[in-house]
């Protein structure tokens, strides 16, 4: 069965889609797809309720885990676990899409809260906005 979104909208100038919102699942998970440019991917973060599994729908990715970058090439996954810092990023020459399940829900919600923001946002909006939500921006070790 293929998913149809649910919602579009872009986040720091990324398009999200969301495929399994966390109203439809009551919660308990929530999954999404992100296309990313050459370079793009969202800043290092932690977050503090969430498990994410990454898998790679087009393209190349690297995924961080705190100290290492390490590659993750087209319909390979990874996951990351609540409380590690981490990433993603497009270490590709053109634009790719990465498949991402969110449990237990309530990131779809947060992504939208951040579409809203003005592009480029300052580092002070992304944290009013991500603080409720339990995502950090440590500095890099």
């Amino acid at each position: 069965m293929s998913l149809t979104p649910v919602k579009q909208f872009l986040v720091f100038g990324e398009p999200v889609e969301v495929l399994v919102s966390s109203e439809q699942t009551h919660g308990s998970f929530c999954v999404v797809t992100q296309v990313s440019p050459p370079g793009g991917g969202p800043p290092p973060h932690i977050h503090e309720r969430e498990d994410e599994l990454f898998t790679v729908l087009e393209g190349d990715y690297e995924v961080f885990d705190g100290k290492e970058w390490h590659p993750l090439r087209k319909g390979e996954s990874a996951f990351k676990l609540r409380g590690s810092l981490h990433t993603f990023r497009n270490c590709g020459t053109t634009d790719g899409k990465i498949h991402v399940v969110i449990t237990p829900g309530g990131f779809d919600l947060y992504l939208e809260e951040l579409s809203k923001l003005s592009m480029p946002p300052t580092i002070e909006e992304v944290v009013a906005v991500s603080t409720p939500y339990g995502i950090s921006f440590p500095p890099l070790p």
